[in-house]
């Protein structure tokens, strides 16, 4: 036994130490995604149920549910491997590729098992007292659906692997158990996942104890819908709603595994992300949702799934704004050499190919997020990354030029309203929406944004970027900003036709307008923070203004 572990061991470090990068992992990695749906494709009978003008969205959902269950599992066992081994992530994630060709044995083995009539094979639905049952009985007595024979098979093997794996590290049994039963409990609750959520949503009106495998079953398998729109059928419902479960965890869990390796690095990105912008941008968003409810209402109501739904639409644009910071970064290094010295490139912490990485992975789960509760989300969220790169990249870099350039952020921050007006909508388009509110916006954002521009004037000046604090000075710059805002304010009673609201658009307005005017000239007020004081009058206005116009 002594002489198998060690030669176990050896081959383990072999794999631990093969030349793999970023590329060759994420090749590998969507590689087994497909053979695997491809495999099931062949050898199960869904894809033939499926109606003809359902079979993109079906296959959509079937992918994304794969590949977001398998990486969340792949990141959740890096992070579990790295704790209790104290090893590198490369040597893990080595492990782990290597051991997840796993994944393709289960569809195949509950094939042969079955004699070619398959098995329905997804997650196991039970009540409280059931699920411990399963627990100390290996999923329990039904492996002709939910945690199939394969599936099984598969679990019990990966569980023997990382035993090895263990004992071969640490050469410790006790050590080697721990991880084993660590190991067994994330498979457990992955493989259950979906009758914890229906006892933790439902408990608390129903009661803990009464949830059961049928109040699950109702909840995942009856016909998905995306507020009033229906996204599938009965048998794409369990990959449509996990889908929806999953896709807000993944950035969580991607945060956490790399956290402790690249503690330093994540801190300094998060201080570079302009919070202020992402609160600007959900902002946008919710104001959409919100203009949807009153302009274009349907019959839904904001339940479980829905909830997600606009969390992952959120999620989906804080990605879309942290990839245009990183395109706006890389091209603004001379900018921030002068006027942003604290910036990761600036600073010599990352290098321009590891931000290029963050900007691709950032676009790519953006436009995945977004694709996975609507196709037009996800299309407006293309069009919004084409302004911000026509905005910051060569040769266009359309932010040298004033007016056009706070225009084409305007109209980036309009496209995020309509994903918000668009994910309600049960027409899913903007027909509904007043035109006068879209040229209210378009007017007022694109003679207040400049606002941003105070803090850059003199790296501004350097790469000959003609943003008004420029062309005009600081002084006159901020006087003619301030102008503007207040005209925002105002133009808000007009284009409302809320005659009403002139009082509170005046005092507002002449607040932001003191704001801007007296910005860096005390400590409380700067160009750095002035963003934030701006939001905190828009927001007190816009409540104020919800409560006059719509209530």
């Amino acid at each position: 036994m002594k002489k198998f572990l060690d030669i176990a061991g050896s081959l383990l470090t072999e794999i631990e130490n093969s030349k793999t990068n970023l590329s060759i992992w994420i090749i590998s990695f969507l590689a087994l995604i497909s053979i695997r749906l491809l495999i099931i494709r062949f050898l199960t009978e869904s894809w033939a149920k499926v109606p003809l003008a359902k079979k993109d969205l079906w296959f959509f959902y079937e992918f994304s549910h794969t590949f977001l269950f398998f990486l969340i599992t792949y990141l959740l066992f890096l992070i579990i491997l790295k704790k209790l081994l104290k090893l590198s992530i490369k040597k893990v994630s080595n492990i782990l590729l290597f051991g997840y060709i796993i994944i393709l044995t289960p569809p195949v083995t509950d094939h042969i098992i079955s004699k070619g009539k398959g098995f329905w094979s997804f997650y196991e639905f039970d009540n409280l007292y059931g699920l411990l049952i399963r627990f100390f009985t290996f999923f329990g007595s039904t492996p002709e659906s939910g945690m199939t024979y394969g599936v099984r098979i598969g679990v019990a093997i990966s569980l023997l692997f990382i035993f090895i794996y263990g004992y071969a590290k640490t050469k410790k049994v006790l050590a080697s158990l721990k991880l084993l039963l660590v190991s067994y409990v994330i498979f457990f609750i992955l493989g259950t996942l979906p009758s914890w959520i229906a006892i933790l949503v439902q408990g608390a009106s129903k009661g803990f104890l009464s949830v059961d495998a049928i109040d699950t079953a109702q909840m995942f398998l009856s016909p998905p819908s995306i507020f009033s729109r229906e996204v599938g059928d009965t048998l794409s419902a369990i990959s449509v709603k996990m889908s929806l479960v999953l896709t807000p965890v993944l950035i969580p869990t991607i945060l956490l595994s790399f956290y402790s390796e690249y503690f330093e690095k994540i801190k300094l990105f998060m201080k570079n992300i302009r919070v202020a912008q992402i609160f600007l941008h959900v902002g946008m968003l919710l104001t959409g949702i919100g203009l949807a409810m009153i302009f274009s209402p349907s019959d839904w109501d904001l339940n479980f799934f829905n909830a997600l739904a606009i969390l992952i639409a959120i999620q989906a644009v804080v990605l879309s704004w942290i990839t245009s910071i990183v395109v706006n970064d890389i091209f603004d290094q001379k900018i921030d050499e002068i006027s942003n010295s604290s910036r990761p490139l600036v600073l010599k912490k990352f290098s321009v190919v590891e931000y290029q990485v963050i900007g691709i992975v950032s676009f790519v789960l953006a436009i995945l997020s977004a694709y996975t509760i609507s196709t037009k989300v996800a299309l407006f969220l293309v069009v919004y990354q084409s302004l911000a790169w026509l905005y910051s990249a060569a040769p266009f870099r359309l932010k040298k030029f004033t007016v056009i350039s706070t225009f084409i952020s305007s109209v980036a921050l309009i496209i995020i309203m309509f994903c918000g007006f668009i994910l309600v909508s049960p027409t899913q388009t903007i027909t509904n929406l007043p035109q006068s509110i879209i040229l209210l916006l378009l007017i007022s954002l694109t003679i207040s944004l400049p606002v941003k521009d105070l803090k850059d004037i003199k790296g501004d000046a350097k790469d000959k970027i003609r943003t008004i604090p420029v062309v005009f000075g600081e002084y006159w710059g901020k006087v003619i900003i301030a102008s503007g805002i207040f005209l925002s304010f105002i133009l808000s009673v007009f284009f409302l036709n809320e005659f009403q609201l002139l009082w509170w658009a005046a005092l507002f307005g002449g607040i932001s307008f003191w704001v801007v005017l007296y910005s860096n000239q005390n400590k409380y007020i700067t160009h750095r923070n002035i963003n934030w004081w701006l939001l905190s009058i828009l927001f007190a206005y816009t409540v104020i203004l919800i409560f006059t116009v719509f209530v």
